[in-house]
């Protein structure tokens, strides 16, 4: 047991004293990188183009969680037998759905991310 004590200590002391010898310094790496903005004024810098905000939201792109409540809305009766008909009815069609999506792929006229 004492023979344990001291290899464990020995290890500890050992991996203490390496320590970590680091790589190039900071200021080594960013003089090596240009400029981020040119020094020449004849230089034009273009800009990226502002995305598009989409109105497909999650929902839309994914049958799981269309289906249900596209039952739901369709379904022209009380709140009771609107959410039996998005349970009963759209649950296992939006599992069907998400299968089909996921072997076949996205429909033509989707909107994907």
């Amino acid at each position: 047991m004492r023979g344990l004590n001291w290899t464990l200590a020995v290890l500890l002391m050992a991996v203490a004293a390496s320590g970590c010898t680091g790589g190039p310094s900071k200021r080594t790496l960013a003089s090596s990188e240009p400029a981020l903005v040119p020094s020449d004024p004849g230089v034009a810098v273009v800009e990226r183009p502002k995305p598009v905000p989409s109105t497909v939201t999650v929902v839309d792109r994914h049958p799981l969680l269309s289906k249900p409540k596209q039952y739901y809305d369709d379904t022209n009766s009380n709140k009771v037998a609107k959410t039996a008909a998005a349970v009963v009815i759209g649950v296992p069609a939006g599992i069907i759905g998400e299968i089909k999506q996921i072997v076949v792929g996205v429909p033509p006229g989707a909107a994907s991310y």
